[in-house]
């Protein structure tokens, strides 16, 4: 069953967030808590959406977003979207975009964004799904050096 995020999914959610990114191409290394922490802050605002699928209460994927205002109207940004591993490649995915891109059209949300990684499997997953690269965009990043970061435990 695919519906909107609520606030008890975020043990779940964490996981799923936790296990997806733990393998290839990303080989991140979440914890339970920074993985919990990370599903918190992205669902916290009031402009904050997710969608979960609801596998008898185990969740096997996570799409949490937020509605911004832009030019030409409200758009959901999508900030991180993941499917447990054993899930992938079932359809699960494009069932949980399918989901959020009807709801989101009722609310009269008029685009859908993300960023993903260049090259990555993800990339051709959002591409299936209808998303289209926009050539004039590019993702810049800064990163503070230690001296700059007044508190830095490290």
């Amino acid at each position: 069953m695919i519906r909107r995020y609520v606030p008890d999914d975020l043990e779940g959610a964490a996981e799923v967030f936790r296990s997806a990114f733990a393998g290839e191409p990303w080989n991140e290394n979440w914890d339970k808590e920074l993985a919990s922490t990370r599903i918190r802050e992205l669902m916290s605002s009031p402009q904050s959406v997710g969608y979960v699928c609801d596998d008898g209460g185990i969740i096997r994927a996570v799409l949490c977003g937020r509605i911004l205002t832009y030019l030409h109207g409200k758009e959901f940004l999508i900030d991180e979207f993941c499917v447990t591993p054993d899930m992938q490649h079932c359809g699960i995915g494009s069932e949980v975009l399918e989901y959020a891109r009807k709801d989101l059209a009722h609310d009269n949300i008029v685009a859908m964004a993300l960023l993903t990684g260049n090259g990555k499997p993800s990339q051709m997953f959002y591409i299936k799904n209808g998303f289209k690269e926009i050539d004039d965009m590019i993702f810049m990043y800064y990163f503070f050096e230690k001296k700059e970061r007044i508190n830095d435990q490290t």
